[in-house]
């Protein structure tokens, strides 16, 4: 293991590791609007369209446990480099290549990029950093990410339409192959932290069968075969389970996971917290704007409050968890956030739409107290040994809450099929409460966590 001052070096973890963290979620973001001219420029059918902009998630999703414990086993730094330069070739290749399969397949491959980058880097951070300045380089982590997501959209949409939808790819590609080869020259001297382990392929396929076979269903929530594309992710999830208890070198040590471990209630808190807050933003879109009759513009203003102060606050909350309890930081924003859905459905029962920008800042804020401390706790809960388990578990657990909650708000609106302001009022009205449920849950989790040194 490098020494703890190599992280002193700012041109070296502080700033590479966030870079490389800004990467996949401004391309994925950012590519959301270049789409009408990606589907003009290479001939997209509609259902290509959609596996177009799904298959960067499912395959982060995928690869996130495998590439985080081939990490473990053979060093954090060459996997973080090797991701970030998968994102950037991808990238340009992407700009370049025509047939719309082709394009399929290398957001599929840079999903596994970005797999790379979000199971390694913060578990490196944790690596590398002091325990007491732990949570404030994971803030400045989940800062740069936030970031990326925010300015995604903005920046991208600018790009196209200054030079065209290639310049996304092209920016992104420089930035990517300069953090790569930056990287793989200065972080390979951090070694593997669980040297002489093997890697465990046939879990690995098990998790990834399951995980894929969950985003098929949550991208049918009302078609009657998502029950059984459901019931077969649980079968193939069961079959992992028990395939971990045989392993003599599992990919997922499950005794990290039992009861009474903090691991545990973090990464289920995590999945909760996703699944009741992510889905959010697509209710209130189609509310606002078909509901109310509210512009695009206004609502992207509006919609635009929560991320805006979850990436201003997520740093001064990594700080505040080198200092006070990770605990109580996590309770008090899943009790915000969980306060921010509760005014959602009040909005949706009595049409006080001025509500929505007091709601949006409680989960914004919530959500910033609670990720950073989140990961730091579950971080100081496992050995270094195990510090990339832990990050590609809570990756995992955000990237299924994501899809949960996406397929959850697409169910609802099925359901209940609005198609008058009133109609919209009790599609808010239902969704706010269901998302405010699943966050109740987060935090009877969080709750639950006990508490360890960090």
């Amino acid at each position: 293991m490098p020494p703890q001052g190599f992280l002193a070096q700012p041109g070296v973890a502080l700033a590479l590791i966030p870079l490389a963290s800004f990467l996949g979620p401004f391309i994925a973001t950012a590519i959301v609007v270049a789409l009408p001219q990606i589907i003009a420029a290479r001939g997209f059918t509609t259902v290509q369209a959609g596996w177009y902009t799904s298959a960067y998630f499912v395959a982060a999703a995928v690869f996130m446990m495998p590439v985080a414990r081939a990490g473990d086993l053979y060093g954090r730094g060459p996997v973080l480099a090797l991701g970030a330069a998968i994102i950037a070739i991808t990238s340009l290749l992407g700009a370049w290549v025509v047939d719309p399969y082709a394009q399929i397949g290398l957001r599929l491959l840079q999903g596994a990029g970005s797999a790379g980058v979000f199971g390694t880097g913060p578990a490196l951070l944790a690596q590398l950093a002091p325990p007491e300045r732990r949570g404030r380089v994971l803030g400045m982590n989940i800062t740069v990410t936030y970031i990326g997501l925010t300015t995604g959209p903005a920046l991208g949409g600018i790009l196209t339409q200054a030079f065209g939808w290639q310049a996304v790819f092209h920016l992104t590609g420089v930035i990517g192959l300069v953090v790569a080869i930056a990287l793989w020259r200065r972080l390979p001297r951090a070694a593997a932290t669980a040297q002489g382990g093997r890697f465990d392929a046939g879990g690995a396929v098990l998790l990834g069968g399951a995980l894929g076979v969950f985003w098929l269903a949550s991208g049918r929530p009302q078609h009657w075969d998502a029950l059984l594309l459901l019931a077969l992710a649980g079968l193939l999830l069961w079959c992992f389970v028990a395939h971990q208890r045989r392993a003599p070198q599992p990919l997922i040590d499950l005794r990290l996971l039992a009861p009474g471990q903090a691991l545990r209630y973090s990464a289920g808190a995590a999945l909760l917290h996703y699944g009741g807050v992510f889905g959010l933003s697509y209710v209130l879109s189609l509310v606002l704007q078909h509901g109310v009759g509210s512009g695009a513009a206004r609502t992207g203003l509006l919609l635009a409050v929560q991320p805006v102060l979850q990436t201003v606050l997520a740093a001064p909350a990594g700080r505040l968890a080198d200092r006070l309890s990770a605990r109580r930081l996590t309770i008090s924003g899943l009790c915000l956030t969980s306060s921010g859905l509760a005014l959602v459905s009040v909005t949706g029962v009595t049409g006080a739409y001025g509500l929505l920008p007091v709601a949006l800042a409680c989960i914004g804020i919530g959500t910033a107290l609670f990720v950073p401390p989140n990961q730091h706790a579950a971080l100081a809960a496992v050995p270094p040994s195990a510090f990339g388990l832990a990050a590609g578990l809570l990756q995992t657990s955000r990237l299924v809450g994501q899809m949960a909650s996406m397929a959850l708000a697409a169910l609802l609106l099925g359901l209940l099929d609005p198609h008058t302001p009133t109609d919209y009022r009790r599609a808010l009205a239902v969704g706010g409460a269901v998302f405010f449920v699943l966050c109740l849950g987060a935090l009877a989790a969080a709750s639950r966590r006990p508490t360890v040194a960090s």
